[in-house]
C-alpha cells in the first residue's frame, strides 16, 4: 500500500468465495512484540469473519513488520495516517469498511481514527484494550530494566533515566526497538478517556476472563463507568483462554474469535 510516509505491507483476507460480501474490518496491530504474538489470533479471526462474508485488512504500520521505515522513524501521527489510508482503501471495496479493530495499545489508535472519521455507522472492536499509553510504555520499559539487572558493568537503569534520554532528544533502544522521543511522548499522552466517539457508535469490548466471577478487570470497570459515554452502544464480553498477547510460544483463544464473530455477524445483520 502506497502512503506519503512510505510503502506499507498490508494483507487483505477476503470473504469466502460464494459468500455475499458484507463489508470489511480494518485491523490495527498492537505494539512491538505483542504484534508478533497476536498474528496467529488475527489470522484466525480474519478467517472466521471471511466465512460470514466480512473481509479483514491487516496493515503493518510504518516502521514495523514488513513495511518501510526503521522503528526509530515511527510516529503516532504517521500510524494514524497509515490506518486512515487503510480505511480509505477499504471504503473503495464492495461493502466498504464496517469496523475498526484495535488490539492492546492499538485500541487507542483505532479509537482516535474513529473519532477523526466521526461515523457512527462504523463499529469499533477493542481487544484487551490498553486505556493509558503511559502505563503500557512503563511496562515495556521494565522489560529492559529486568534484562540489565544482573549487569554490574552497566549503570543502573530506571524508567526515569530512560525518560531523561527522551527529554534530551535521544532515542532509547528497548529489546531491539529504538523508540524516538516523539513517539514516546505521543504514547505517554494517549488515553482512551480523551477520545470522544460519535453518538450511536457500536463498541465491542472484549477481554480475558480471569475466572474471578467472570467480571471485567477493575481498571476496565472504572474506565467504562464514564467512557465511551451514554450516547455510545457498548457491548462487553469475556473470553476464556490464554493471554495470547503475552505468550512467547504460539497461543490462541478460539473463544475470543467466536465472541467477536458472533457479535459482528449480528451487528451486520441489523445494519
Amino acid at each position: 500500500m502506497e502512503t506519503p510516509a512510505g510503502r506499507l505491507f498490508a494483507l487483505h483476507h477476503q470473504p469466502a468465495a460464494g459468500v455475499t460480501i458484507r463489508g470489511h474490518v480494518l485491523c490495527a496491530l498492537p505494539f512491538n512484540e505483542e504484534m508478533n504474538r497476536c498474528r496467529s489470533m488475527v489470522t484466525m479471526q480474519a478467517q472466521a469473519l471471511a466465512q460470514v462474508g466480512i473481509g479483514t485488512l491487516v496493515v503493518d504500520l510504518f516502521g514495523t513488520g514488513d513495511s518501510e521505515g526503521g522503528y526509530v522513524d515511527a510516529r503516532w501521527s504517521v500510524w494514524l495516517d497509515n490506518l486512515a489510508a487503510g480505511h480509505a482503501w477499504l471504503q473503495a471495496q464492495p461493502g466498504g469498511c464496517v469496523a475498526l479493530w484495535g488490539i492492546r495499545l492499538s485500541a487507542i489508535l483505532a479509537a482516535e481514527l474513529h473519532a477523526r472519521l466521526a461515523n457512527p455507522a462504523l463499529a469499533l472492536l477493542l481487544w484487551q484494550a490498553v486505556s493509558e499509553g503511559k502505563v503500557h510504555l512503563n511496562q515495556f520499559m521494565r522489560v529492559k530494566i529486568a534484562a540489565q539487572m544482573d549487569r554490574s558493568d552497566l549503570p543502573k537503569l530506571t524508567t526515569a533515566t530512560m525518560r531523561q534520554e527522551w527529554q534530551a532528544g535521544r532515542s532509547v533502544e528497548i529489546v531491539g526497538y529504538e523508540i524516538h522521543p516523539a513517539l514516546a511522548s505521543a504514547i505517554e499522552a494517549a488515553t482512551l478517556q480523551a477520545v470522544t466517539l460519535a453518538e450511536g457508535t457500536p463498541v465491542f469490548w472484549l477481554e480475558q476472563s480471569t475466572g474471578e466471577g467472570n467480571e471485567l478487570s477493575a481498571p476496565s470497570r472504572k474506565l467504562l463507568q464514564t467512557w465511551p459515554g451514554d450516547g455510545v452502544s457498548l457491548t462487553t464480553a469475556m473470553f476464556a483462554g490464554p493471554p495470547f498477547w503475552q505468550a512467547h510460544e504460539r497461543a490462541v483463544a478460539p473463544d475470543a474469535v467466536a465472541h467477536t464473530t458472533r457479535w459482528l455477524d449480528a451487528h451486520r445483520a441489523r445494519a
